[in-house]
């Protein structure tokens, strides 16, 4: 568990609710996964650092479970991040600016590039058959 200490705050929460199946089937309808739509979809969606190389390994092993799979969390928790966000922030919003990594426990961590926005994010998804989940609490520094 995260340490916040008594000067934290909530600022806001957001969630999402997800279809893998949405974004295997654009993967199917794009054809090929070197496709070009595929990689514009994938370069709008992962951040460059810290997911898309994860992205081109499954594309190598033409893996569309794992593509579609991963493009599916990163969006949910994107869209879960994006709630949390302000009117500013969100008008300057980027998927790709923003990344969902794991720590050595398999607990999400969320992070942006060049540090956006400077407050703690946590966050909790969930998955179950063809749905996920994403819930996001913004905490402020």
């Amino acid at each position: 568990m995260q340490n916040l200490s008594p000067m934290n705050r909530v600022i806001s929460i957001g969630t999402d609710l997800h279809r893998f199946s949405r974004v295997e089937n654009i993967l199917k309808k794009n054809g090929p996964l070197i496709s070009f739509k595929t990689k514009r979809f994938a370069d709008r969606v992962l951040n460059p650092i810290h997911e898309k190389p994860l992205f081109q390994t499954y594309v190598q092993n033409n893996d569309i479970l794992k593509c579609s799979r991963l493009l599916s969390t990163s969006w949910c928790v994107k869209e879960a991040i994006y709630k949390t966000l302000d009117d500013v922030e969100q008008a300057n919003f980027s998927m790709s600016h923003w990344y969902k990594i794991s720590d050595e426990r398999g607990r999400p961590i969320i992070g942006n590039n060049d540090s956006i926005v400077k407050d703690k994010f946590l966050c909790s998804i969930s998955h179950d058959g063809d749905l996920i989940t994403a819930f996001v609490l913004r905490i402020g520094q």
